[in-house]
């Protein structure tokens, strides 16, 4: 049924700790970004680890003072997407077969610098075997799956998809089983946490507004969709058992595809 990878951000261990524990607790994949990857070589590394690397966030991303995320959507484009195209390399040389960057602050999909900017960016992904997902995020730019999906639509570039987090629709209202239907072809990447509704707590499943019959159309509409990637579980570190949550989120979804395979 559907992979599922520890989002390696979930654990305040460093990053070959917390492989290791991660490791221990049964799951193959984990997913890193350009803030959990220290110490982790490549892919041959991480499987030496006894883990694959599907996915790979590039933000956030350290950059030369003065320069943000926001930066790739003004005329200072131009000295910030270096730093994120690094990480696309970094990414591929982990082994990943997908990258996923949040959105700018403000409103500035319509501009030119932004556009442009991911343009280069799916161009670079394309050329390193990735595809490149974008992540709406509430109170940033392109803040639901709905904006982002018209956004790569709009962009049309055949290496740029939509990132779907289930926390995230939540946040923004959104029903996550037609984000999925309407993504169709363009759903790259898909993550899952709970919140309150309000604000983007990454909670264990259940703890805040997801309700188990919501939880198993998603999954549900993901299994008819097609989608084939791994599902990256985010939680936040700051939990009192945030390993714990990971590990219950992946039992679940595990115990759902189980239930699907019985007999009549």
């Amino acid at each position: 049924m559907f992979r599922l990878s520890a989002c390696l951000w979930s654990l305040r261990q460093p990053p070959r700790d917390a492989v290791a524990r991660v490791r221990l607790a049964g799951f193959d994949y984990v997913d890193l970004r350009s803030d959990c990857w220290s110490g982790i070589a490549d892919r041959a590394d991480a499987e030496r680890l006894g883990v694959r690397v599907p996915c790979v966030g590039i933000t956030p991303v350290q950059m030369e003072a003065g320069l943000t995320l926001d930066s790739i959507a003004t005329k200072d484009a131009g000295r910030a997407l270096p730093f994120l195209l690094g990480a696309l390399e970094r990414g591929a040389k982990l082994g990943a077969s997908r990258a996923y960057m949040l959105t700018p602050s403000g409103r500035v999909a319509e501009t030119s610098y932004y556009q442009d900017s991911i343009r280069t960016l799916a161009d670079k992904a394309s050329e390193l075997g990735l595809k490149l997902c974008i992540e709406p995020t509430p109170g940033r730019a392109l803040a639901s799956s709905a904006e982002v999906l018209a956004f790569v639509r709009k962009l049309g570039h055949p290496g740029l998809y939509v990132l779907i987090d289930l926390g995230h629709n939540l946040i923004t209202n959104e029903d996550p089983v037609e984000a999925v239907r309407a993504a169709v072809d363009r759903l790259g990447y898909v993550h899952i946490d709970d919140n309150d509704g309000k604000s983007d707590l990454h909670r264990a499943l259940f703890d805040g507004v997801l309700k188990p019959t919501v939880m198993a159309a998603f999954l549900q509409a993901l299994q008819e969709s097609g989608y084939d990637g791994t599902i990256g579980i985010e939680i936040r570190n700051s939990l009192p058992a945030p390993m714990s949550a990971v590990v219950a989120a992946r039992d679940y979804v595990v115990e759902w595809g189980r239930s699907k395979t019985l007999p009549a």
